[in-house]
């Protein structure tokens, strides 16, 4: 019986390193394709990242003005 249970933990261990092995060779694979952007790519991301931001802080300013006013109305009763 304790046999087996050492089977079973030696194959969920085997399994787990050719999960590693396919992750890691996954990654390799990446790395190998990747190159450094150009200015102009650069720029774009930043563009794109600050005009995500602003929508968000703004979205979250107009969801946060009317809750605070119907707190105050609530407390003011």
């Amino acid at each position: 019986m304790e046999d087996r249970r050492d089977g079973e933990r030696l194959s969920q261990i085997w399994r787990k390193v050719e999960e590693l092995k396919a992750f890691l060779h996954q990654c390799k694979r990446v790395l190998m394709v990747l190159r450094k952007p150009t200015l102009e790519e650069y720029l774009n991301v930043a563009k794109v990242t600050g005009l995500g931001i602003c929508f968000l802080g703004t979205l979250g300013y107009i969801i946060h003005v009317p809750i605070v006013y119907l707190k105050g109305l609530i407390r003011g009763r």
